[in-house]
């Protein structure tokens, strides 16, 4: 049996608790676990969850002979200790142990002039991580940027690649084939191979999903897939759907319709939502997210303005698995390669609210990952002294099979750090206005520190106190065991600011 457990962001309404995810594999029957807290592992105490809380089946095929399921998950809620404070946990279940040591969420940014450390991942696929330095190198983060929350922004996990394992040709199979990467990727440490385990432990996780949580531009038809062929589509989509939900938020099953489309999380100044744009996608490029984060969008936009009315301002964050500031791909491409948040048509309800914000002078951080390279990009908005939205993409941590070996020798002859690896993209390949009405300049100039990198990275965004605003710095921090490829790059401070 193993027994594994991470901290999860609290949302809003659960304030002053933290909450564990907890897997259990290998049992067909076994016992919640019992658990014990304590600022140190000497002060432990007996801790009880809140009531009715339990472990759940995952849906991934994996079964004894009586056709029992043999792996659990479950979320569990606590009486916090204190905001920003240590929180060591030990669980036991089933006679086997599991120690869990993390600093709480706190409920704000410092206001002694420290930084807010929010780290930053996505696109992980664990064939290539086998070396474990994306573990090396959230261990070995100096003590000034030890992450206070960890987001997750998409990929994290590839069911669709390799393509030649995924000829799964019935849905048992796909089934087994998806629930063995998850368990890979949040097993790892226990397994001792490379993966996700110590990155989701390291601080209080949110994760949400992209394409890869399924397959490549899903929803859209990919003929690589032969059990596409095969297996109904929609039924694999509700077996991946059904493990996104269990391992990546946890919690009692829901059916796909019940999957929560948005996560809230407020640090004082700031409120941050997590979009999911990809579960709920249609195929005819109208629909890109599930009414409640609609919803969650338009609430988010309207409490920020609320806070400015109220002399009490907050800067917003925005985040979802694809960037904002591209040029969205053609009639062909969006069908058969891979569509962008720009080629739906509810893609206007996210600018929309981005310009509303950006005229009443409240400015937005957009998170995201997807595209295989990193960037800090700003836009202006009006006559604001400052831009009003930042893009901050973080990608990928742990890329899959790179390019052709004659790209990677050319980027070799070339002298560059990480060849094969795609680059952001030229300026005359860009956007240089953003917004339903185009309101926004895209801004690629020195005076607003335009920043890009490429190459496996994790990156740690710093939030820090500045009059009635913060400024934001951002951490790229390679991923590599090769000392030259592992130092970080920091762009220049950020400023955001009300008006």
């Amino acid at each position: 049996m193993i027994l594994v457990a991470r901290p999860l962001i609290s949302a809003p309404a659960k304030k002053g608790t933290v909450q564990l995810w907890v897997g259990v594999f290998g049992l067909d029957n076994p016992t919640s676990p019992t658990f014990f807290l304590g600022p140190t592992p000497t002060t432990q105490a007996p801790a009880a969850p809140a009531p009715d809380e339990k472990l759940y089946p995952i849906d991934d095929g994996v079964k004894n002979a009586a056709e029992k399921p043999l792996n659990h998950q479950g979320v569990f809620t606590f009486a916090r200790l204190g905001a920003g404070i240590n929180h060591c946990f030990r669980l036991v279940a089933n006679g086997v142990e599991y120690n869990l040591a993390f600093v709480s969420q706190p409920d704000a940014v410092p206001a002694d002039g420290a930084p807010l450390n929010i780290l930053l991942s996505s696109c992980y696929y664990q064939p290539n991580g086998d070396d474990k330095a994306l573990e090396n190198a959230v261990a070995h983060l100096p003590s000034g940027f030890k992450p206070h929350l960890s987001l997750m922004l998409g990929d994290q996990v590839y069911l669709d690649v390799p393509v030649i394992p995924s000829w799964r040709f019935s849905l048992d199979g796909v089934q087994k084939l998806i629930g063995q990467k998850y368990y890979k990727n949040w097993c790892s440490d226990s397994l001792g191979t490379g993966g996700l385990q110590s990155v989701l432990r390291t601080a209080p996780t949110a994760c949400i999903p992209d394409d890869h949580e399924f397959w490549n531009n899903y929803p859209l038809d990919q003929f690589q897939l032969p059990p596409l062929a095969f297996v109904d589509k929609q039924d694999w989509s509700n077996t991946a759907m059904d493990l996104y939900a269990g391992f990546q938020l946890g919690g009692p099953s829901r059916t796909p319709q019940d999957i929560p489309g948005f996560q809230r999380i407020e640090v004082d100044p700031l409120i941050i939502l997590m979009l999911d744009t990809r579960t709920r996608r249609d195929e005819d490029f109208k629909r890109l997210m599930p009414d409640d984060a609609a919803m969650a969008l338009q609430k988010w936009a309207d409490d920020l303005i609320q806070a400015k009315q109220n002399n009490s301002p907050k800067v917003g964050v925005l985040s979802a698995g694809q960037p904002l500031f591209t040029k969205p791909p053609g009639d062909f491409s969006k069908k058969y390669v891979d569509a962008d948040l720009a080629n739906y048509q509810q893609f206007e309800l996210i600018e929309v609210q981005l310009e509303r914000l950006a005229s009443q002078g409240i400015p937005v951080v957009f998170l995201t990952g997807d595209v295989h390279w990193s960037r800090v990009c700003a836009a202006r908005h009006g006559s604001q002294p400052t831009p009003m939205l930042y893009e901050v993409i973080c990608s990928p941590s742990t890329m899959i099979p790179r390019s052709s070996l004659a790209d990677i020798a050319m980027d070799k002859l070339r002298g560059k750090d990480w060849p094969g690896y795609p680059a952001a993209p030229e300026e005359k390949d860009s956007p240089h206005k953003f917004g339903s009405r185009n309101s926004f300049i895209v801004s690629r100039t020195t005076e607003d520190n335009y920043f890009q990198c490429n190459g496996n990275q994790i990156a740690v965004l710093q939030l820090t106190r500045s009059g009635f605003g913060l400024d934001m710095k951002v951490t790229f921090f390679g991923v590599s065991n090769d000392n030259r490829l592992k130092q970080p790059k920091s762009t220049a401070n950020y400023l955001l600011r009300f008006y």
